[in-house]
This record gives C-alpha cells, structure tokens and sequence, in this order.
C-alpha cells in the first residue's frame, strides 16, 4: 500500500459490522478494533487513503447497542463509501436459523440510519476536495473517478 504506485488510495473493505458479538455470528474473522487499526495503519502509510465498505444492518439478534456500534465505525474507520445491506433472511443459510430475527421495519430504519451517516461522510470527503487538483480516470464523456473513488 505504501510503496506500490499502481495501488490507487482507495480500499473497499468487507467489514460487514461494527460490533464483536454479531461479528462472531456472521463467522467473521476480523473484530472491530482490527477494522479501526487497519484503516489507521493505511492511513499513516497514505494520508489521502479513502475506504468504502460492505454492512448489514438487521443481522439477527442484532440489538440497538449492536447497531449503533456499526453506525459509530462509520466514523470511527471515516469510511467514505458504503454499500449498506438490510440483512434478509435466505432459507437454508446458519443466519436464518438463528432465532431473534429483526424486525423488517427495524432493519429498514436502521439501513436508512447507516445510508445517512454515510451520505454525510460523503459530503464531509467532498468539502475536503474543494481546490484540490486531481488526476481523473473517465468512465464516459460525463463522468469520472478520481484515485480516491470520487
């Protein structure tokens, strides 16, 4: 990540949640102070590093202190691009067997909550890109990426 110039300064991560316990019960090998430590680490190597990430909201048994440590990692890692998921149940899978399924309404509130947090995040990365020069990637005549993702 530091030294490779092909690498661009954007990562998308699977981080999937933000709290040990529902970590552990998606069989995730990562917990979340290695998702911060992480994210710190390739920062200190590339200061202009931005992240996107992958997280469910209403996996089962997920509890409104389990969520709102996936919503404070949104900050806590200052990931910038997220694809959130509402958790839905799929017959056959450890997950649905799992009992304390999640509201279908909690879980729409709680994507929604977790979209917001990210739109801001957004909004946050741009403000910091006002009168920086980029190099840009186009994708068509009318939009491009910069190396960062923006």
């Amino acid at each position: 990540i530091a030294t490779e110039p092909r690498l661009m300064p954007h990562l998308h991560l699977s981080l999937q949640h933000g709290d040990n316990l529902i970590l552990k019960r998606m069989a995730r090998r990562h917990l979340r102070d290695d998702a911060i430590a992480f994210c710190e680490e390739a920062r200190r190597l590339r200061p202009e590093m931005t992240f996107g990430a992958d997280i469910i909201a209403g996996f089962p048994t997920e509890s409104d202190a389990h969520f709102e440590n996936s919503l404070k990692l949104v900050t806590d890692c200052d990931l910038t691009w997220l694809h959130v998921f509402p958790y839905s149940k799929r017959e056959g899978t450890p997950a649905a067997k799992i009992p304390n399924q999640v509201n279908g309404n909690v879980i729409k509130e709680r994507a929604a909550r977790l979209r917001a947090a990210g739109d801001a995040q957004v909004e946050r990365h741009l403000a910091e890109q006002v009168g920086k020069t980029h190099r840009i990637l186009m994708e068509n005549p009318h939009m491009g990426r910069t190396e960062q993702f923006t």
